[in-house]
């Protein structure tokens, strides 16, 4: 097989992508329905966003498929051309955008200019949009969206009582949602890179550059922060109660099972999970793809996150790592502005306030992305429910191996199907066991057929004294045991104060902050929203590690600069040593 059904061929204008980024929104492979009913709008949103921005002309990013991303092999990836080209058109070099997404890796792309690269009228009109949007003090738009969309979910028409063609029409009614939330992600993307670019050079010119990430932590009202302190909650209940904390003893599966006509502790532990869901349940691992389960489809998985979170200190409740953040930050904050000679304050003063006003809206409009997702998630999961029933799959989210154009022929004759998605899950379970270059930058690099599989990728493991590289994403140093986890999923093994070492993370993994003493990750941007987290909980964390979790092995004692953006192997098992 050298290519899946829903692969894009890559753009010659713009010809270069990476997963930077984009293996923290799709980590796994694109589920056809998902990436063909989902993402064809919500790429539409994306377009009106940075033409609207101005970023692009309209006849530069024209067609069904704009250029800001790509598709290969079934995995999603970002065009890393187009996030040179609009940092270009935003006064900046493509270098600096290549350390701020993919940090330094010796196989990245080299850039080559070209001639249409430059653009002085969009780059006046992307200046003006950006500076009024740096005058606002809050994104009214985004806040309506979550109110609106909140009330949606709440109002959300009892699925099993609506026939197949009804479910579908229902779904398709939220896709205007979906390009609306998903245009106002890339609105508030923009003017958040703001923030770290002033404060960055400015910390650094008073010789305090680890300083900035003090600066743009600590902020509160980060969205994608939220679901942590609900399941601290929740993790508080199951230590104050003797009932409950012999349940979770038992294993998450038993206390799912144990919800159904609790009473006692375990009915007061049932209501107040309930309430969470409501508020948190269309978060989860891979929450931007609708094949993947939220919590609200899956609820052990949060039951898995309390669990672990359930042994951590006291001390380390959201609500007191936000308070220690926050004088922090006041603290840094005075004392560089005070270095700073008096001319720069101002900008000093505006860095700041954009941080402070744009990270959290990020979060925000990305919270408002992946609540519609979920809804259209939960949607087709009903129609998904009855082909289990008629036996035509085994699982609901099976029925997501369909397109888009397939679904009214699907509702009008589901058996017909049968085969097709059972074909498919094979291919699809394939795609799932490769390996997607980090980099396509060539047309061979998108035929599949000579990606090599996970099984057979073996890196040694680092030795004492090594230090390992990346980016700095949370300020701070911490000394700790490895935990190689590859999936948030299968939690059970981390420990309170062991070093998170993960392939990426999205928000499904932020709850685990509460339970690691630093997160090390082989991708990510200083932007990601799991990075904005470590930020808000405090925890020192290094990202971009080109191939951390393949070197560093459960049980190595590591130390993690944040600051630096270095991981130091301080001893090695010596199991492995051998």
């Amino acid at each position: 097989m050298k290519s899946w059904i829903t692969d894009w061929q890559r753009s010659e204008r713009l010809p270069h992508y990476t997963r930077a980024n984009a293996g923290e929104t799709l980590p796994e492979p694109a589920s056809p329905l998902g990436w063909t009913l989902v993402w064809g709008p919500g790429l539409r949103g994306w377009r009106k966003g940075f033409v609207g921005f101005g970023i692009y002309r309209e006849e530069e990013v024209a067609g069904p498929r704009p250029p800001f991303v790509g598709m290969f092999g079934g995995y999603f990836y970002l065009n890393l051309s187009h996030m040179r080209l609009f940092g270009i058109r935003m006064g900046q070099t493509a270098d600096q955008i290549d350390a701020a997404f993919v940090g330094q890796r010796s196989d990245t792309p080299v850039y080559v200019a070209h001639p249409e690269d430059q653009d002085e009228e969009l780059t006046a009109k992307a200046g003006a949009t950006l500076q009024r949007m740096l005058g606002q003090t809050t994104f009214p738009e985004a806040d309506a969206d979550r109110e609106r969309l909140r009330r949606l979910r709440r109002e959300r028409p009892d699925l099993t009582s609506l026939s197949e063609a009804d479910v579908v029409a229902y779904a398709r009614s939220l896709l205007g949602e979906v390009e609306t939330t998903y245009q106002r992600h890339v609105e508030s993307s923009l003017p958040a890179s703001v923030g770290p670019a002033i404060l960055g050079p400015l910390c650094a010119s008073v010789d305090r550059p680890g300083a900035m990430l003090d600066l743009i932590g600590g902020l509160g009202d980060v969205d994608s922060a939220s679901p942590s302190t609900g399941l601290w909650a929740l993790s508080r209940q199951v230590v104050a109660s003797a009932e409950l904390t012999a349940l979770f003893d038992r294993g998450p599966a038993a206390v799912e099972q144990a919800l159904d006509g609790a009473t006692g502790d375990v009915k007061a532990f049932r209501d107040s999970f309930e309430e969470f869901l409501a508020a948190s349940g269309d978060r989860g691992p891979n929450e931007w793809d609708i094949h993947a389960l939220s919590w609200e489809a899956a609820p052990v998985q949060a039951l898995a996150l309390v669990d672990r979170i359930r042994h951590s200190s006291d001390d380390d409740s959201p609500a007191e790592r936000h308070r220690r953040l926050t004088e922090r930050r006041a603290e840094v904050a005075a004392e560089i502005r005070a270095a700073l000679p008096e001319e720069t304050q101002p900008m000093f003063d505006a860095g700041m306030h954009a941080s402070q006003v744009w990270i959290p809206a990020r979060e925000r409009t990305k919270a408002n992305c992946v609540t519609v997702v979920n809804e259209i998630r939960m949607a087709i999961r009903e129609l998904g429910r009855r082909g289990v029933e008629a036996g035509l799959y085994t699982a609901p989210e099976d029925v997501m191996m369909l397109l888009d154009t397939e679904l009214d022929d699907y509702v009008a004759d589901p058996g017909r199907f049968g085969p097709v998605i059972a074909q498919r899950l094979g291919e699809y379970a394939e795609l799932g066991e490769l390996e997607p270059p980090f980099f396509v930058a060539a047309d061979s690099q998108t035929e599949i057929d000579g990606w090599p599989r996970r099984s057979e990728e073996g890196l040694p493991a680092a030795t004492e004294g090594e230090v390992l590289t990346g980016v700095g994403g949370s300020h701070g140093t911490y000394t700790g045991r490895v935990r190689v986890v590859t999936d948030p999923a299968s939690c059970e093994a981390l420990e309170p104060g062991e070093v998170l070492v993960a392939p990426l993370t999205d928000a499904a993994w932020t709850p685990l902050f509460l339970v690691a003493g630093a997160a090390v990750v082989d991708v990510g941007a200083l932007n990601s929203h799991a990075v904005v987290v470590c930020r808000e909980l405090g925890i020192p964390a290094v990202i971009s590690v080109e191939g951390g979790t393949g070197r560093l092995r459960d049980g190595m004692v590591i130390t993690v600069d944040g600051d630096r953006g270095t991981v130091t192997v301080d001893s090695v098992p010596a199991i492995l040593g051998v």
